[in-house]
């Protein structure tokens, strides 16, 4: 009796989790993932829409969860097309002091301190994750913290 008390107590608490992560996720962009360019940190022009998988990864300089991917995303980046976007995290010479405090590479790295391109894409929380495949469909969204493993199985699987 009591073993089948604690697995229900397990379960009520998978439900919870998940039920959470739907309710976070209920207005993030969805299908085509919408077609913007904007320019990275060194000034390069690059698009929402490619041929190639990639990861559109919202983040934010003050959120503690951010700073602790950042090494996950730092990774990834090395294997995959990321666009790597600063939500309200100040001005260009802001954003480039703090990258080059943490050791982060900005050929990647996008300023969006409007929110325009938050807003784009329903982004509400950071960090926020968009895996578009080779078409430009937005195949996983995911809110929250991600492992390395998890960016590589969700890009692979996206990648298919």
């Amino acid at each position: 009796m009591k073993k089948r008390k604690i697995i229900l107590q397990w379960l009520l608490v998978i439900i919870a989790i998940f039920s959470f992560r739907a309710y976070q996720q209920r207005n993030l962009n969805s299908g085509i993932v919408p077609s913007f360019n904007s320019k990275t940190l060194n000034g390069v022009i690059v698009s929402s829409h490619s041929n190639e998988t990639t990861l559109i990864h919202f983040w934010a300089t003050w959120c503690s969860i951010c700073q602790l991917e950042n090494d996950n995303i730092q990774t990834i980046s090395r294997d995959y097309r990321v666009l790597n976007i600063a939500m309200q995290s100040g001005s260009d010479t802001d954003l480039k002091a703090y990258t080059q405090e943490h050791n982060m590479k900005i050929d990647n790295i996008i300023n969006d301190n409007s929110g325009s391109l938050s807003k784009l894409l329903g982004v509400k929380a950071t960090p926020t994750n968009f895996f578009i495949s080779k078409d430009n469909q937005i195949k996983f969204s995911e809110i929250g913290y991600v492992s390395t493993l998890g960016y590589r199985l969700r890009l692979w699987w996206t990648s298919l």
